[in-house]
């Protein structure tokens, strides 16, 4: 009884790790990230930095189309802060493309924005830009914004 007891945690040892990767390859990677994105919009229009924070990775870096590289979380959020007191900046931003690595723990996407924004003349202007960022997935399962980069049209 023994011995059976054995082999079959030796057989179940083997099944289980591929029981989770097979888990992990059903999970709709595209979709979370998407999820994330829009969620990210809906908090950037809020203005709400501390929940806007928490799409960050650790040390992503943003490349703004108006200045120099934003090379860590601070960085990012300061700048965004500046916009956020702007009273009539709100951004009508769509995710078009998210591709998946094999790996299940990067990706890509990209998409475009609509501004609205001060001018210092004190008129609401507009403008439109496209983007790509990667994102990238963390122990936790959640997927995060690692690097963000736009230009203007």
């Amino acid at each position: 009884m023994m011995r059976w007891t054995l082999r079959t945690l030796v057989i179940i040892g083997m099944i289980l790790p591929s029981l989770a990767d097979a888990g992990d390859d059903s999970i709709d990677h595209a979709a979370a990230i998407l999820s994330a994105y829009n969620k990210w919009a809906e908090t950037t229009n809020a203005k709400d930095i501390d929940q806007w924070s928490t799409f960050l990775a650790p040390e992503a870096v943003f490349f703004p189309s108006d200045g120099p590289a934003l090379d860590s979380n601070e960085a990012i959020v300061s700048y965004y802060l500046k916009l956020f007191d702007d009273p009539n900046f709100t951004l009508d931003c769509a995710q078009s493309f998210i591709e998946v690595f094999e790996s299940n723990d990067v990706a890509w996407a990209r998409g475009t924005c609509k501004a609205t924004f001060s001018l210092p003349d004190g008129r609401v202007g507009r403008g439109s830009s496209k983007w790509a960022k990667i994102w990238v997935r963390l122990e936790s399962g959640e997927w995060k914004c690692r690097l963000n980069t736009w230009n203007n049209n």
